[in-house]
């Protein structure tokens, strides 16, 4: 979807729609709304509906204009009371807004920046989640209908209308926003996608046309490979499966970057999980092609940082593979060696996501990281605990935990912290190895943190996000229709982006 400026007079304004967003009554409304009013918009001030407009939150009202106008319709979004409100409040007015465009089937609607006017951030900032929620909130994954094609409707481009020229920092929204949400679309499709088309090896297709795309370095480490290196604990869970599971290299460098110790994003790609052996429930277990969300983020981030750009060496590291159950399948039982050289008492084959991110883990070490951040749909017991809008956060920096948090926060990606206090080991000691894959059922996602806090030395920051309920949505939200949400991907940009300006010591 595009976005175009469109600058001269107000009277002059062109547009299928021009949406304006209130504060609910008693409340003043945006200045730039009663701007228009005054100078375009006199035909609706003595509108009796408008008058019955109330302004709270995610109320919308379409109102026609008469036909001499240029502009044929206003949409007003209601952001609720002031002192509630906030950035995903904006968000949502925003991807409703268009959304409710589409409905209607209006190729090009507006967005005046003067609608930006009275809100409590700068310009630029409030475009930039503006355009981000809207890209969002209209994203749908259909590639695979074949019915009423010919009823499909999309919008042709948003306009953004000003009387001057826009500055810089608003045309670095526009790009930042187009960036990011193509990186979002981009881990929400493969997420989406059935578990038959994104096998690892389409991952390794997807990363290597990434790469490619925005000239980053490129490598994959094969079965073969990743017995030479002594990857036991992930080559144990491809074992169960006849498509080849591949460890994925990315990595940005920027120039003159060469010798800088890189950060290091992990992201778990199980393209099917089954369970393995420790077979899943069948309800709902087509579910289960989205466990490799994290993987699907890492590659997202990697795409909008292609566009975006960052004076910071990145690398990714995506262990890919399906867990299934075969005669080949490694079993409850057996005893794994891992890259790290720990051994692990296999308790649970479906505890298949430590076992692949160890070995990643591992592997990174080898680069130097300033910092790791691995990204996983590890555990239900996160749902559980979080519920399914909610992530965990773990590392072993108390600083670098709340500098995600608190980043994610800003760009509308909600975490929690969990604590790995030392004790929770105790449920992970085994008699015959180094220590189990599971423990009980408490505290499970915990102990599935602490399990991979294993393989990370203490000199290294390292943060470790579960986002199990929030990489899925299971009902329509304002940014997010049902299905994958891409979630982790903004939190991957801005920590690449922010980096040199964190303390995290």
């Amino acid at each position: 979807m595009n976005v175009e400026w469109q600058v001269g007079p107000m009277p002059e304004w062109k547009a299928d729609a021009i949406l304006f967003y209130a504060f609910e009554k008693p409340a003043e409304g945006p200045s730039g709304l009663e701007l228009w009013l005054q100078n375009a918009g006199q035909w609706l001030k003595g509108s009796a509906g408008f008058q019955d407009f109330r302004g709270k939150w995610q109320e919308l009202a379409v109102f026609y204009a008469p036909s001499d106008q240029p502009i044929p319709r206003l949409i007003t979004v209601g952001l609720g009371p002031p002192g509630e409100f906030d950035l995903d409040k904006w968000r949502g007015a925003v991807a409703t807004g268009l959304r409710k465009c589409r409905d209607l089937r209006l190729p090009r609607p507006a967005v005046p920046m003067m609608a930006l006017d009275g809100l409590p951030w700068p310009r630029d900032k409030a475009l930039q989640e503006a355009l981000i929620a809207g890209m969002l909130g209209l994203y749908r994954f259909d590639q695979f209908k074949t019915k009423d094609q010919e009823q499909r409707f999309d919008l042709e481009e948003i306009l953004l209308l000003d009387e001057k020229q826009p500055d810089a920092d608003l045309y670095a929204a526009v790009h930042a926003a187009g960036a990011v949400g193509e990186g979002i679309r981009l881990a929400r499709d493969l997420v989406v996608a059935p578990a038959n088309q994104v096998t690892p090896t389409f991952l390794v297709e997807t990363a290597r046309s990434v790469a490619e795309q925005h000239g980053f370095q490129f490598d994959v480490i094969d079965q073969e490979k990743a017995q030479a290196l002594g990857m036991g604990a992930f080559l144990a869970v491809a074992r169960g499966s006849r498509e080849p599971a591949y460890m994925i290299v990315l990595e940005h460098v920027p120039p003159g970057a060469e010798q800088q110790s890189p950060l290091v994003f992990i992201g778990k790609g199980i393209t099917f999980d089954t369970g393995g052996i420790s077979i899943k429930p069948s309800e709902r277990m087509e579910l289960m092609k989205h466990d490799m969300a994290g993987a699907a983020a890492v590659l997202g981030a990697f795409q909008a940082l292609g566009r975006l750009g960052t004076g910071m060496r990145v690398i990714g590291i995506l262990p890919c593979t399906e867990n299934m159950p075969d005669g080949k399948a490694y079993k409850p039982g057996d005893v794994i060696r891992s890259l790290a050289g720990l051994t692990i008492e296999v308790i649970s084959t479906d505890a298949e996501g430590r076992m692949v991110l160890c070995d990643a883990l591992s592997y990174a070490q080898r680069f130097q990281p300033t910092a790791i951040v691995d990204v996983a749909t590890l555990t239900g017991a996160c749902i559980v605990a979080l519920g399914d809008q909610v992530g965990a956060v773990m590392g072993n920096r108390e600083p670098f935990i709340q500098a995600v948090q608190t980043m994610a926060l800003d760009v509308g990606e909600k975490l929690w912290p969990l604590p790995l206090w030392d004790f929770y080991f105790e449920d992970l000691k085994s008699d015959v190895a180094d220590f189990k894959n599971v423990g009980s059922r408490k505290a499970g996602s915990i102990v599935g943190g602490i399990f991979l806090k294993q393989f990370v030395p203490r000199e290294i920051p390292w943060v470790h996000l579960d986002i199990a309920g929030p990489a899925w949505t299971e009902k329509d939200l304002p940014t997010a229709p049902k299905g994958a949400t891409g979630f982790g991907v903004r939190i991957l940009v801005e920590l690449a982006r922010r980096w040199p300006e964190l303390s995290i010591t």
